[in-house]
């Protein structure tokens, strides 16, 4: 607990920079010119993105939920699924970013825009990243057994990466919803 309340006041300083910074204008810069929200960032992908990672809140519970019935493949399936949907928000995001980088000129140097946003984007793609490894070797230890039934670690897994999931609906909503 103490591990994800200092998440919150990580993720919390980002979102309130993101804020502050979002209105930043550069001196002598044309705003017409420079990668804004609002010509910058579409919804199509990112909303792919969102119901691929908001989805693996579901498979997750799902495994806990056949490992606590003791139905240890389907537990396995779960997990490999929530990994899956987790690589995919991941490549979706790196997509993106390819998208940003190549079409709009934007990188973490362009504007205080630019800053912001791979800076909070990148911190949770670095912590989905974390959860995505982390299930990965929960999963090879699960595979060989090596888990007792009461063991906690699978739950405290499940926790971060609820945690992660709504992270993002906050970062989604400030970022793509309120922001543009």
């Amino acid at each position: 607990m103490a591990f994800l309340c200092s998440e919150v006041a990580l993720f919390s300083t980002l979102i309130t920079t993101y804020i502050v910074f979002l209105g930043d204008k550069i001196p002598g810069a044309n705003p017409e010119e420079m990668p804004t929200p609002a010509n910058s960032l579409g919804l199509g992908l990112v909303i792919i993105n969102s119901i691929f990672l908001l989805s693996s809140s579901g498979t997750i519970y799902f495994a806990l939920r056949a490992r606590g019935r003791g139905h240890h493949v389907l537990y396995l399936v779960w997990l490999a699924v929530t990994i899956l949907l987790g690589s995919l928000f991941l490549a979706g995001t790196g997509y993106e970013w390819y998208g940003l980088i190549t079409e709009h000129h934007l990188t973490i140097g362009t504007n205080t825009f630019g800053s912001t946003f791979y800076t909070l984007i990148g911190f949770h793609a670095f912590h989905v990243s974390i959860g995505v490894v982390t299930m990965c070797i929960l999963w090879g230890i699960e595979a060989r057994r090596c888990l007792s039934a009461e063991c906690e670690a699978p739950e405290l897994v499940s926790w971060y990466w609820h945690f992660v999931d709504a992270i993002w609906i906050v970062i989604f909503t400030l970022v793509y919803i309120i922001g543009r």
